[in-house]
């Protein structure tokens, strides 16, 4: 269940976490665009093409990993119900260098927020400090484009709206969600795939222990009784000798 097989589809339990550790559906988004460019279409119309689906899949809220486990209630009351994918951000700097947004690995909660250019050169931030904010987004000029859902082919230069962007590009594609209806608290829950491995894990050790224990049981069933199988019945039965421990007052035969 965890690690995924033909027997667990992604369809009913969600996405592995290795899906998100090795950005499967990453490539595979971007393979299809790039063959949908090829073909000759253009960028805006190749991202049109990704099924919503697909994309949602490349979101880390999905992965079973994120959140932790003794989190009470569904994925929905983290981050909401999602509406709406409103499509891939493409970051630029001044200079015109396509920058993309470090993603958040699946066990952290928090993660600062660095664009990179092709290269895995640092050319953006938001900085923890503003007195060392050199590569911040106001001073470095970024700019975010969307392509494919329902921004399609908007532009954005307002830092603050560049800022949201890079944020929420931190946890893959973009989607806008409905936290109002379930009181969404923004923490992520575990999926059912994470709940599934969780609770087979716990009755698997009960189920693994309980065996050990009653058979260690049967195996020493005398040590639990605290009777010694070799010692005479005298030193066992009750009523043998008319005076405790004295041979000589037998009153019955033993047996």
């Amino acid at each position: 269940m965890w690690y995924g097989n033909a027997t667990t589809p992604i369809e009913l339990f969600g996405p592995t976490r290795y899906q998100w550790d090795q950005g499967y559906f990453q490539q595979e988004i971007q393979r299809r665009v790039q063959a949908e460019v090829d073909s000759g279409a253009a960028l805006e119309t190749a991202w049109r093409s990704i099924p919503d689906k697909l994309a949602f899949y490349d979101y880390v809220g999905n992965s079973p990993a994120k959140g932790g486990l003794f989190r009470v209630g569904p994925m929905d009351k983290g981050d909401g119900i999602a509406q709406s994918w409103l499509g891939h951000p493409v970051f630029k700097d001044s200079e015109g260098r396509e920058l993309s947004v470090r993603r958040m690995p699946n066990f952290f909660e928090t993660f600062p927020v660095v664009l990179t250019d092709s290269e895995g050169i640092v050319r953006a931030d938001i900085p923890f400090r503003r007195a060392e904010s050199k590569y911040s987004i106001e001073q470095t000029g970024v700019t975010v484009s969307l392509y494919g859902g329902s921004l399609s082919g908007k532009t954005f230069s307002d830092p603050r709206i560049v800022k949201q962007f890079a944020r929420k590009a931190q946890l893959g594609e973009v989607f806008d969600f409905d936290t109002e209806t379930l009181g969404s608290d923004g923490v992520f829950r575990s999926s059912p795939r994470g709940w599934f491995t969780y609770g087979h894990a716990v009755f698997a050790l009960l189920f693994f222990f309980g065996h050990i224990w009653h058979g260690s049981r049967t195996l020493y069933r005398d040590v639990f009784a605290g009777i010694d199988p070799d010692l005479e019945e005298e030193q066992v039965e009750w009523g043998v000798f008319q005076k405790l421990g004295d041979k000589s007052t037998r009153v019955k035969e033993a047996g």
